[in-house]
């Protein structure tokens, strides 16, 4: 048997969730690592180039993360189903699907490298470093497109402590690399890239090995195209394509209203606060990834007291964890800080001054977070899509487009705790709504066996 079919306590829940909320912490550690390596090696200015270029990157880990969600939440229903042989056929579909997307993605961005980051806001003066930096990462857009494919199956082979530890082993070594890049061979910002996509390929190419030869229930097989299994996937993982392509536009944003603000200084800090907050969140991310395939698996099996139990004991959990992310964010920001600024400065004040109110969406953002992936779990990618358009995108850009007017800089970084608050509002919401719905489906379940079984005495 599956382990997904398991009956959860809230621990047990919460120890099959810890891989992957491992995994991505690892995985945020990627991009957190070469911040460090960039702020303490290159400076001030190479960070802020990295963090123009980011909404680039942001792309190939849309598309992934689309096909990542919808397929295996596609993936782990056919499980459910007991359909192995087309599970297997449609996981060997999307994972070809999503390195094909990461080539031609950087195909494009290849070809338009320059007019693309100079519409990111890159200024003569950063441009060199924005060059070097995406450009050395675009060979291995494929690779990087693999990541979090192979993650989330991972999770739905039952095997979430094996995307951990390659998590881990690709992360050790973009650490590695990254100190032997930036520290001794004084590479720049182009280390940085190339310590990245090497982690990158090392992290697809055992991901191929394993579903080559060791997986349980998933293994590579002769596929076909299925525009209905593709158009599925998709539909139903767009709210994570949404989510990405947000948090790309947001950045783009955050970079050209602090630059209006407060010049270069203002990119760096918000920068260094981005980083920090993929950091804190990958915790939510990780824990709504870890348990998605579980609430698929029941939704695919009609276990609707189970889902609606599991919702409950997923919703406790975010809401502890979002006190600790907010607990850590407070007693961590200075040292925090640090590891990306140690010579202190104007731009080190002004990011600890902007990360205290920032810190309020961590005990916010938690909900919002799992309530999209819930909704991608269910196969319900429409809600999905408008909480993360909401939350990632509507609420953020308008907050952030009308609070500076109010409060100056201080408007700038709250606008993400203001477009938590509003989007757990509708989030609340829709869960309770889906919570009623699976209760009545339970109770008219019940209420046919018990008629079933009447009959049959």
């Amino acid at each position: 048997m599956t382990p997904l079919a398991q009956r959860f306590s809230l621990f047990s829940l919460l120890r099959f969730a810890a891989p992957s909320i491992g995994m991505m912490l690892v995985i945020a550690l990627y991009t957190v690592t070469d911040g460090i390596f960039i702020g303490r090696y290159a400076g001030a200015q190479a960070l802020a180039a990295s963090n123009i270029v980011y909404p680039a990157i942001n792309l190939v880990f849309g598309l992934s993360i689309m096909l990542a969600s919808g397929g295996s939440a596609l993936v782990a229903k056919n499980l459910g189903e007991g359909k192995q042989k087309g599970a297997a056929r449609r996981f060997t579909l999307i994972t070809a699907a999503g390195a094909a997307g990461g080539l031609l993605l950087a195909l494009f961005l290849g070809i338009f490298l320059e007019p693309a980051l100079r519409f990111l806001g890159a200024s003569p003066a950063m441009m060199p470093q924005c060059l070097d930096y995406l450009g050395i990462l675009l060979p291995f857009f494929p690779a990087a497109a693999l990541l979090p494919l192979f993650n989330a199956f991972y999770i739905a082979d039952g095997r979430p402590m094996q995307g951990f530890l390659v998590s881990v082993a690709s992360g050790l070594a973009n650490a590695l690399l990254d100190y032997l890049f930036l520290a001794h061979l004084g590479m720049g910002i182009r280390g940085a890239g190339l310590a990245t996509g090497l982690a990158d390929l090392l992290a697809a190419l055992i991901g191929l090995l394993y579903f080559s030869r060791f997986s349980r229930t998933l293994r590579f097989s002769p596929f076909h195209f299925e525009p209905a299994a593709m158009r599925q996937a998709c539909g139903n993982g767009i709210s994570e394509l949404v989510t990405q392509l947000s948090v790309g536009i947001v950045t783009l944003l955050f970079n050209r209203i602090t630059f209006v603000w407060a010049g270069e200084n203002g990119v760096a800090a918000i920068s260094v606060i981005l980083y920090a907050e993929m950091l804190l969140t990958s915790l939510f991310m990780g824990f709504t990834n870890g348990v998605a395939p579980v609430f698929s698996y029941h939704y695919g099996a009609r276990r609707q007291d189970e889902l609606i139990r599991l919702l409950k004991l997923s919703l406790a959990a975010i809401a502890a964890g979002g006190v600790l992310a907010f607990s850590l964010s407070r007693l961590t920001a200075e040292p925090l800080i640090r590891l990306f600024l140690p010579g202190g400065g104007d731009v080190f004040h002004l990011t600890l001054a902007g990360f205290l109110p920032f810190s309020l969406s961590f005990l916010f953002v938690g909900f919002n977070i799992f309530a999209i992936g819930f909704f991608t779990a269910l196969s319900n990618g429409r809600t999905s899509a408008l909480l993360s358009f909401t939350r990632n995108l509507a609420g953020v850009v308008i907050f952030l487009l009308v609070l500076p007017r109010l409060l100056g800089l201080t408007g700038v970084w709250l606008a993400v705790p203001a477009a938590d608050a509003a989007a757990l509002l509708l989030a609340l919401f829709c869960l309770s709504a889906e919570n009623k719905t699976l209760l009545r489906q339970h109770r008219q379940k019940a209420k046919a066996a018990l008629h079933k079984a009447c009959g049959e005495t």
